[in-house]
């Protein structure tokens, strides 16, 4: 800034036109144009005087001792370095006299120069962009408790003069981190430290597409539907669902009622925090409730690693039968609840259609996919087997797409993680780091991929690596579709809180985070009776440690009262289940070799079994071998055949 304040002073002095003397006139006396404040303790004096003249410059009085000298240009500019040093932070009285030959100018008018060279205060940034932010402009406003002359502005490293205002804004701005600072210059040119750096984000990249977890059948029968939706990079997103044409701000599920016959568009957009939309995933489906459209009401996850599928139906015409298909292979009678088991990983379309008076009405299909091969993690960077550093990064990989990972230090349980993982506070010794990959079906890697290695000329550890104990008297609470766990929190000093965890596969761990949080149980309302799930409840310090975990099973029989999963019978026995609040029927289906034996519809929770029994024109006896049972609940009349979800199954052996 100080150049601008010299640049003010040559121009007053360019405005003085040396005027020539007449012979034996004194000269005319000198003036000094400098600036009045400077930062300089033995500053440069300014100014104009007769041309070719000697020019003296007093401090304090005139005369007085020699402050300096210097000869006037042919202009008459001159400039003289004072050789005392001015008093700081103080007022200095200064003269000058010109001489020209043996003739000698009077004292010029005092001329008072202050010095001054202390900065002014750090700028206070009173406002910024938002952050983060989808736009590229940028307007900041900052102010200053001293005064100043001026404001120096630095964007992401780049310094510019940005006047004196207050005020800087930016246009054309790219995506990514941006840093903004700024500091003052007074009047003599003396510049503070920077303001306290102000960060923020541009944020042009839209969400990915949502993905559709459920939707309604195509062809469907019903005048409602219902989507269920999630976008799997950007948990923090809102979402835009939009039917036919009308749009508006909605939550996953989204349901619609009362909807007409004929063809339908649904579409549900991500909105992120700052306003970027992804692409609109699209699902188009026809309604048709005149005639006999059949509507899947019970089906399997879209992604899942289950090996048996339970399917539920209903047709709105009275009287109808259903046949059923899977993976393409012929149509058969079927009835619902139909039931499928030992499928195969891959994808699998399930069909079903109404026959009425011999007529077959359209098919309605489902597509999901089996997924029960667990992913294998890979270690990809680790810090060196011998090492001095008291901080440790990994970074790893899964086998499979879309894998998210847990992570476990030392003796420590397991953790949600992401690559890379970075520990710090380490000391000398040994230590292990292991990771586990977890697919998107909840399949968790078997085997985690493990790291050790040594950390030495260190000194001890300065962070906490303890892990709390486990939560103590785990209770479980099985109700038909809800599930409720209940423990003691530990009682360590550092407790923080809980972290439940779950798998459906018996062939892995629990590894698929679904609560964290300080309450002392866990209520899953969408639990699944007819289905294998193990938890795992982990307790976590203030360190974010966590303890190796409390397991609790549950088995698909949990409500299958007797016989009992696994009983050796000698008698014929009665099937007994818990009670469904609402139910005002059941269906019993009984297997053996895979094969479907009996198929009864009681109204109360138990049902007689005979020694021997005729389904559908055959005749049955009970013999030596396996045999396993389900039950499903039904609501309302049967002839509707509203069923609700598998309420479990169960084994026994007849000797």
């Amino acid at each position: 800034m100080r150049h601008a304040y010299l640049i003010a002073a040559a121009a007053v002095a360019a405005l003085v036109v040396a005027v020539p003397l007449a012979s034996g006139d004194p000269p005319l006396a000198p003036t000094i144009t400098s600036p009045s404040v400077g930062n300089a303790v033995k500053p440069t004096l300014t100014g104009t005087a007769p041309a070719g003249s000697t020019v003296t410059l007093y401090a304090d009085k005139c005369p007085g001792p020699v402050d300096g000298t210097a000869m006037a240009d042919g202009s008459g500019n001159f400039q003289i370095l004072s050789l005392t040093p001015v008093k700081a932070d103080a007022k200095t009285t200064f003269y000058a006299r010109a001489m020209v030959g043996a003739d000698t100018s009077a004292c010029s008018a005092p001329f008072v120069y202050t010095e001054d060279s202390k900065p002014p205060a750090a700028p206070t940034v009173k406002s910024g962009p938002p952050n983060p932010t989808a736009s590229q402009s940028a307007t900041f406003t900052f102010s200053d408790t001293d005064a100043v002359a001026g404001y120096v502005c630095n964007l992401d490293g780049t310094p510019s003069d940005c006047g004196s205002s207050g005020s800087q804004s930016y246009s054309g701005l790219g995506e990514g981190v941006h840093t903004f600072s700024v500091s003052a210059v007074d009047a003599a040119g003396n510049q503070s430290a920077s303001s306290s750096d102000y960060k923020w984000t541009i944020d042009l990249t839209p969400p990915p597409k949502p993905a559709l977890q459920d939707v309604p059948t195509n062809p469907s029968g019903s005048g409602s539907a219902t989507f269920s939706f999630i976008d799997g990079e950007d948990p923090h997103v809102s979402y835009v669902c939009r039917l036919d044409g009308s749009s508006a701000g909605c939550t996953s599920p989204q349901s619609y009622n009362g909807l007409n016959d004929g063809s339908h568009t649904f579409s549900v957009v991500a909105v992120d925090a700052v306003g970027n939309a992804s692409d609109a995933q699209t699902y188009k489906w026809t309604i048709d409730q005149a005639t006999g459209l059949v509507t899947i009401t019970e089906k399997p996850p879209l992604l899942t690693n289950s090996t048996s599928a339970s399917f539920s139906f209903s047709t709105g015409k009275p009287g109808s039968s259903f046949e059923c298909s899977l993976d393409g292979a012929a149509f058969n009678a079927c009835a619902s609840p139909q039931l499928y088991s030992d499928l195969g990983n891959g994808a699998h379309t399930f069909s079903v259609r109404a026959v009425s008076l011999g007529n077959k009405g359209p098919a309605t299909s489902y597509s999901w996919t089996v997924d029960t091969i667990p992913p294998h993690t890979t270690i990809t960077s680790a810090p060196p087997s011998s090492s001095n550093s008291a901080e440790a990064t990994f970074e790893f990989v899964s086998s499979e797409a879309a894998s998210s990972f847990v992570c476990s230090f030392n003796s420590g349980g397991f953790t949600p993680c992401t690559s890379p993982a970075t520990y710090s506070g380490l000391g000398d010794g040994s230590y292990t780091f292991r990771v586990e990959a977890v697919d998107p079906a909840g399949n968790a890697d078997p085997s985690a991929a493990s790291y050790t290695w040594q950390i030495s000329g260190v000194g001890p550890v300065t962070k906490d690596l303890k892990p709390p104990t486990n939560v103590t008297r785990l209770r479980r609470n099985v109700g038909y579709g809800r599930l409720q766990l209940r423990w003691v929190k530990p009682r360590d000093t550092d407790y923080d809180h809980i972290g439940v965890y779950v798998t459906t596969s018996p062939k892995t761990p629990p590894r698929k985070l679904v609560y964290s949080g300080k309450s002392q149980s866990y209520t899953d309302r969408h639990f699944k009776n007819g289905q294998y799930y193990r938890y795992l409840i982990v307790s976590y310090d203030h360190a974010k440690n966590a303890s190796g975990g409390t397991p609790a099973s549950v088995g698909p029989s949990a409500l299958m009262l007797a016989p009992r999963n696994g009983a050796a019978l000698g008698t014929v026995p009665t099937f007994q289940w818990a009670p469904v609040r609402g139910a005002s029927f059941y269906n019993v289906q009984l297997y053996t070799h895979g094969r479907k034996v009996l198929s009864a519809w009681p109204r109360k929770a138990r049902q007689l079994l005979t020694r021997s029994w005729s389904y559908r024109g055959h005749r049955y006896s009970l013999r030596r071998g396996v045999y396993v049972w389900y039950v499903w609940p039904g609501f309302g009349p049967r002839t509707k055949s509203r069923y609700g979800q598998l309420l479990g199954y169960a084994s026994f052996r007849v000797r």
